[in-house]
């Protein structure tokens, strides 16, 4: 696999009320404690150990120990993963005092831990039932990832970038329309564009379409990006001409103006390296889930109840 290929997608987006609670009592306990060590005396604040500046910012290959209580370790790892879940005005703050403040916190922690446990927390329902929750969405999450990091392939790569270097360089045009319900309506516009009105004008004012307000402006497109029967008929015009019949679609009856034609530039491959990874993704989820539906049995049952939360009417 190359470089460029290492690809994740991220696959868990949902709100959980209970971890919402959780971010906000981790915040307010560093905080507190950060409210704490600023009300220190200057010469036992001076006495920080290493700044986290000189850390490093993931997990060390020596995951040394920074303290031991009741005989549980806190590492540089505990800490870091405390850092990362401190709200930006505290990290703002001093590195040796942050650093102290992290170490604190993380004694507390075990502290607290430890007392949840001797309290019986641990088999606590509502505790098992969030753990699990926590499990399977880790289990969800990493599982996926890893699959669209495997299919992330040089050969899928290269596909997704052929495919996508083709449809730019195919030929585009800029067109405008006014669509209307009738042929009969379109052969008197046609009419009226032949005795010199002005197209724009005529689209403002009669085109039954979403873009009548913009004079009927489509913007660029290719052939794939229309219907068949309007693109059949736009690509034939020469740049400055109208549709001379009226042109047939599920929509309606439309007359067409044409006013540029050009040919999009290839994009690199860096440039198109997320389109690329969008696109891969999407083929390898497919695939995976794809794959594991075959072979299962699914049953829906009240499909046709609706969303609602608990307390809901």
């Amino acid at each position: 696999m190359s470089d460029y290929a290492n690809a994740r997608v991220c696959i868990v987006d949902s709100e959980d009320c209970g971890a919402q609670v959780g971010i906000r009592v981790r915040r307010t306990f560093m905080v507190l404690g950060l409210a704490l060590i600023l009300t220190m005396p200057a010469v036992v604040r001076a006495q920080s150990p290493q700044p986290l500046q000189s850390l490093p910012q993931s997990v060390p290959a020596q995951d040394n120990v920074l303290a031991r209580v009741n005989g549980a370790e806190v590492r540089q790892s505990d800490v870091l993963r405390m850092l990362d879940q401190l709200p930006a005005e505290v990290r703002n703050m001093p590195q040796g005092q942050l650093f102290t403040l992290l170490i604190e916190r993380a004694v507390d922690r075990v502290l607290v831990i430890e007392a949840a446990r001797a309290d019986g927390l641990a088999n606590d329902p509502e505790i098992r039932a969030r753990l699990k929750q926590a499990e399977d969405d880790l289990l969800w999450a990493t599982f996926l990832e890893r699959k669209v990091a495997e299919g992330m392939t040089d050969s899928r790569i290269r596909k997704a970038y052929d495919r996508l270097a083709g449809e730019a360089a195919e030929e585009e045009i800029k067109a405008r329309h006014i669509l209307l319900a009738s042929e009969d309506e379109a052969k008197a516009i046609i009419r009226d564009l032949e005795g010199g009105a002005d197209f724009q004008a005529i689209a403002r004012e009669k085109s039954i379409g979403p873009s009548r307000e913009t004079g009927g402006d489509l913007g660029f497109f290719n052939r794939g990006q229309m219907v068949p029967d309007f693109s059949d008929a736009a690509f034939t015009l020469d740049v400055g001409d109208y549709s001379k019949t009226p042109v047939k679609t599920q929509f309606g009856w439309h007359v067409i103006l044409v006013e540029e034609r050009r040919r999009a530039e290839v994009p690199s491959m860096p440039h198109a390296m997320p389109k690329i990874q969008q696109e891969v993704t999407r083929q390898v989820l497919t695939e995976v889930l794809g794959g594991l539906r075959k072979g299962a049995e699914i049953e829906i049952v009240g499909a046709g109840g609706g969303l609602q939360r608990p307390g809901q009417r």
